[in-house]
């Protein structure tokens, strides 16, 4: 995992370089910003770790005959089984911990970092939601999807002395040209003389977000939580707008921790039986093509899914259950020996 990660972050430095100095961006702030996508690269490289892992060393205990001399002494190859299965649950729940908690808001504030309109204090994201300051107005979107689709969005009008004048509530915001069309809204005037309160079912928003500060603060699905993308779905369907790529996508990172069930599963055939003849080098190129070949035929699946608008559940099952099915058949192979 650590040599995963930090090519990885290598590769991101290297890309990093070509900004630096720009609008006050320094060293600090190109490894403060490694530092925040380090659980995203973990999340990602997860599955590859346990099954480099597992062959590299189970591989170790079987080239010194180490598991014939467990099973030997009474160890059955269930138990052997049990054992590495128990560290997939304990990676999966990693992962799953990572993924739903730490990854959302580490890839946000990474963004946030990076861009100099945000770090001008354009904009904060904190866990209650999202403030903007747009000239006189102060904007508090409760929930802000992909797209630039909004919830939960209040407008604060401020006077020239930094008073409040009013403010608006939105239920939904949705972006169109030169804004956003705010819809079922609630308006309340803080006159000093009078207070009045009025209710519209649609007005425009024409303020100064850019699109770049909005890019900027929005979590991609690929980093949102599974609880946030169920949301985020439902608000598409509510909405009758598509959603393939984003159900696809949470259903992917439903089945991600299986996937490390079956990597760590996938790992124990090729370690079964004599493998003294079998170097390091050999166990490390075996478990990066089956690696690679997971990720290929992964990849090939989505694509295809989106294309022909299969089954997102199928698509993003399928390559759990056919590599699960492949070592099925290569442990029951091996047994029959």
């Amino acid at each position: 995992m650590l040599l995963l990660v930090s090519l990885s972050l290598f590769f991101a430095l290297v890309r990093e370089l070509e900004d630096l100095g720009k609008d006050g961006y320094g060293y600090l702030q190109v490894f403060e910003y490694l530092a925040l996508l380090v659980p995203a690269r973990v999340v990602e490289f997860l599955p590859l770790a346990a099954l480099l892992g597992c062959i590299m060393s189970l591989g170790a205990l079987a080239g010194n005959s180490e598991i014939i001399a467990m099973q030997a002494s009474g160890v059955s190859f269930s138990r052997l089984l049990i054992s590495v299965l128990q560290a997939g649950i304990g990676l999966a729940l990693v992962s799953f911990a990572l993924s739903e908690w730490v990854v959302p808001d580490s890839s946000t504030n990474a963004r946030e970092v990076q861009s100099s309109t945000v770090k001008q204090g354009a904009a904060l994201r904190s866990r209650q939601g999202v403030w903007i300051k747009d000239g006189s107005r102060v904007i508090h979107i409760g929930k802000l999807f992909p797209n630039g689709f909004a919830r939960d969005v209040v407008v604060y009008q401020l006077d020239s002395a930094g008073k409040l004048e009013s403010n608006l509530h939105a239920q939904r915001a949705e972006p169109v040209e030169n804004g956003w069309e705010l819809q079922q809204i609630e308006f309340q005037s803080l006159d000093p003389q009078k207070t009045s309160n009025e209710s519209f079912d649609k007005l425009h928003y024409s303020g100064d977000i850019s699109h770049e500060l909005l890019q900027v603060l929005l979590i991609k699905p690929s980093r949102m939580s599974r609880r946030d993308l169920h949301a985020y779905l439902k608000f598409l369907d509510e909405n009758r707008l598509e959603a393939k790529a984003e159900r696809l996508i949470f259903w992917q990172k439903v089945f991600a921790p299986l996937t490390i069930f079956v990597m760590c599963l996938l790992a124990i055939p090729f370690i079964l039986g004599a493998q003294r003849q079998s170097s390091n080098g050999y166990r490390l190129l075996i478990g990066i093509l089956l690696g690679l070949s997971f990720a290929v035929l992964n990849r090939l699946l989505t694509q295809l899914g989106s294309q022909f608008e299969f089954n997102a559940v199928f698509v993003a099952m399928a390559p759990n259950v056919l590599f699960f099915a492949v070592a099925g058949c290569l442990l029951q192979r091996k047994l029959s020996y």
